[in-house]
């Protein structure tokens, strides 16, 4: 065998299938709607990208994994403005090259301890890397499955008993990708507290924390996360990808337990994941600013209620999410979602299946509001009429 079993078994990521259809619609000169791909069509703030430019070296050297001065300062900046923490409350930070890489290795750095636990917990449908990271670390991944009943919301303590004492890590991703669902202050308390009780890292997926219903703001609202309640045994990753529309410059930070950040430096050092010095400049410059963060909120939350408006009217949904950029719909009555989404691409609008964002969840197709508002509308036209034609 050529290479390890984890990487011959492991199954196309997702979003590369949706690319290749993307692909296939463009070479049959299909005007293409993509709301399969989480990659919003907003220009990056220009400060950002002036501060990339005017940094951008005629020597190149390595960059601090750690993060440069001026990254590290916009970063504690920005946790005490919103989060009410700083590097005296029990916290230390790391740079990451977006939320992906470090959500990725940090399974190397959590499988087998505590006496050997292997077992990395997270939310299904969510994330593929949490599941995909867990096996690369030889660990065990524990899909939950999280229902529109009880409103997506993560319950560790309803597992069976071997499965909570012998997890390592649990992953929580609130505001929910793709459903949209938020969790309250009183729920997260209640994971907080069977973390600690079964010794149980509690690893924190806030990459949308900032994108949430604009209004909120007048309410001095934000999704909570569980760093603003306890540094013990917890990491947050963060990202600029969603708040800044940074996702192809791959920048953000972890923030945890200052106890164990030292050792995660180390590990960090010898994965190579250092971001570029220019990139880590420009993201200084988005963690220190709050209006192009507000008028991205104001552009979503726009799009969120104009595709909200038609998916209701066709009966594919209930409730409208308060935060993230993603609309969780259910598949017209009779359908299975992956034959659905594949159908309606042939119409030109790219969605993705439930079964794409899931371990094997059926029913229900995501729609990432990433395409302008003119694009948007015409989008939901088409996807109107194909719907309506199916109950024909």
């Amino acid at each position: 065998m050529s290479l390890n079993e984890v990487t011959l078994n492991l199954p196309n990521y997702p979003m590369e299938e949706l690319a290749k259809i993307r692909q296939r619609l463009v070479q049959a000169q299909k005007k293409v709607f993509d709301f399969g791909t989480g990659d919003p069509k907003i220009p990056t703030w220009e400060p950002i990208r002036k501060a990339v430019l005017e940094t951008l070296p005629s020597i190149s050297q390595y960059p601090s994994t750690r993060g440069c001065p001026e990254l590290v300062t916009s970063i504690w900046t920005y946790l005490h403005r919103h989060f009410g923490i700083t590097k005296d409350s029990g916290f230390d930070i790391a740079a990451s090259n977006g939320s992906k890489e470090a959500i990725f290795h940090i399974s190397l750095c959590l499988v087998g301890r505590a006496g050997g636990k292997r077992i990395i917990g997270y939310p299904d449908p969510g994330y593929p890397v949490y599941r995909s990271s867990a096996l690369f670390a030889g660990g065990v991944p524990y899909p939950m499955e999280l229902k529109a009943e009880n409103g997506f919301q993560l319950e560790p303590w309803l597992l069976p008993e071997h499965v909570q004492s012998q997890m390592a890590a649990l992953w929580i991703n609130y505001p929910h990708n793709p459903t949209g669902a938020t969790m309250t202050e009183a729920h997260m308390d209640k994971i907080i507290a069977w973390c600690q009780s079964r010794d149980v890292i509690l690893l924190a997926d806030d990459c949308y924390i900032d994108i949430y219903d604009p209004s909120w703001d007048a309410q001095g609202k934000r999704p909570p996360s569980p760093i603003q309640k306890t540094s013990h045994n917890v990491f947050s990753f963060m990202s600029l990808s969603k708040r800044s529309g940074m996702t192809g410059y791959r920048s953000g930070f972890v923030v945890g337990d200052a106890k164990l950040m030292p050792a995660l430096h180390t590990a960090r050092a010898n994965f190579g994941v250092g971001t570029p010095t220019m990139i880590q400049r420009g993201a200084a410059v988005a963690w220190a600013d709050e209006d192009h963060v507000a008028e991205r909120r104001r552009i979503f939350a726009k799009r969120i209620d104009m595709a909200f408006s038609y998916l209701q009217k066709l009966g594919l949904i209930d409730r409208k999410p308060e935060a993230t950029f993603y609309l969780w719909a259910r598949v017209p009555q009779g359908w299975e979602d992956v034959d659905f989404c594949l159908k309606l691409a042939e119409e030109g609008v790219i969605t993705s299946p439930s079964q794409w964002l899931s371990e094997g969840i059926k029913g229900y197709f995501r729609l990432a509001l990433v395409p302008d508002e003119k694009d948007t509308l015409e989008a939901l036209e088409i996807l109107t009429r194909f719907v309506q034609s199916l109950k024909v």
